[in-house]
């Protein structure tokens, strides 16, 4: 015979304790029988009934573990170790003989543009860090005066140039003309000589009476004409001879005017050139004191500031107090720059600034970046 229970809420309950006295009672009435009952009863549940009984073991598991945890972490609270207390730090003691710090590149010359005219900045040419030759062009300043001033001067060297072309052209028409009139004039007088001579002859054979008179007479008609043209042709030629000498005077003034026209040109110019900015020398530039449309008084100092001798350069520390008391000038020193070591030493100690100076086989540019100095305390 074989129990099946069944679950509470469910159809055919009964507790359980009623449940073994009948289990009991039934073995007993089957031993007597003659029959035999199994040792327990065998339970089987239903698939919901397994997951529901699944999931309260998986909750009870959750809530032991998170009990766990809570208690492991009360306990490491309790017994965490406190921090030690800070101890003030010792003041610094070199125990060995040199020191290493850190500072920037910084040239031991510089060389500085001033502005020679007043004037708005127009343009720079460089940027801080470029390197520069000498006498390059860096810079700009506008002046409105000397812009007109210039123009002014170009205009009146054009307009005296375009007269003297205009005398130029006039000039060679006045040589021609007084060639062609002093070709007439010879003309004229060549054939006023010819009928001179026929007109004496003529006369002196009228005078004889051996010529009619109307041939004396056309003669004489012909000289009369030929005086008159050779008088009209050295009237003409005078005249084409007066007008190219005053051409040419005309021309001679005009080129006076446009030599004076191009010196005040030249100086005008020249006064604009005070507006361009030139490096002075080769170098790099360290920095711009102005920047572009900035108003420039004339004579105002370091507009641009440039690097030069770059092969000497120095290397500015700063520092702390406790080191600082470590050093002093003329120490050993040795600079670390491009992977190389070049020796040194300290030039001065400027209150809390320690400037080292070195000497470089090769011109070094890189201004401004971090340099190891290594200092030897003696």
């Amino acid at each position: 015979m074989r129990l099946v229970p069944v679950l509470k809420g469910g159809a055919g309950y009964q507790p359980a304790a009623a449940l073994r006295a009948a289990f009991a009672n039934r073995q007993k009435a089957c031993w007597e029988a003659g029959c035999r009952l199994k040792a327990r009863p065998t339970f089987r549940l239903s698939g919901y009934h397994r997951i529901v009984l699944n999931t309260k073991r998986i909750a009870g598991g959750a809530i032991l573990a998170v009990a766990i945890m809570a208690v492991s972490v009360g306990w490491a609270v309790k017994h965490r170790k406190k921090p030690a207390p800070t101890k003030p730090a010792a003041p610094a003691i070199f125990q060995e003989p040199e020191i290493t710090l850190t500072g920037r590149l910084q040239p031991q010359k510089t060389e500085q543009v001033d502005a020679a005219v007043a004037g708005i900045l127009d343009q720079w040419f460089v940027e801080e860090g470029q390197e520069v030759y000498a006498d390059q062009l860096v810079g700009r300043i506008r002046n409105a005066d000397l812009d007109n001033a210039v123009h002014q001067a170009q205009s009146a060297v054009d307009r005296a140039e375009v007269r003297i072309a205009q005398l130029d052209a006039q000039t060679v028409n006045a040589r021609l003309e007084v060639s062609r009139t002093a070709a007439d004039q010879i003309r004229a007088r060549n054939e006023l000589d010819r009928i001179e001579k026929i007109y004496q002859r003529y006369k002196n054979l009228m005078d004889a009476g051996a010529i009619a008179r109307l041939t004396f007479e056309k003669t004489e008609a012909e000289y009369n004409a030929a005086k008159t043209e050779a008088a009209t042709r050295e009237t003409s030629a005078k005249a084409a001879l007066e007008k190219a000498a005053a051409v040419e005077r005309d021309s001679t003034e005009a080129t006076r005017s446009l030599a004076e026209q191009n010196a005040a040109l030249l100086k005008a110019k020249d006064a604009m050139a005070e507006c361009d900015l030139h490096s002075p020398a080769d170098g790099v530039v360290l920095a711009r004191s102005v920047h572009q449309g900035d108003r420039v008084e004339e004579s105002a100092e370091a507009l641009l500031t440039i690097a030069i001798a770059l092969t000497k350069l120095a290397v500015s520390l700063a520092p702390d107090p406790a080191v600082l008391a470590h050093i002093h000038a003329g120490q050993r020193a040795f600079v670390h720059v491009d992977e190389k070591e070049i020796p040194g030493a300290v030039k001065e100690v400027r209150g809390t600034e320690v400037i080292v100076e070195f000497t470089s086989a090769e011109p070094i540019t890189k201004l401004g970046t971090a340099a190891q100095v290594r200092i030897v305390l003696e």
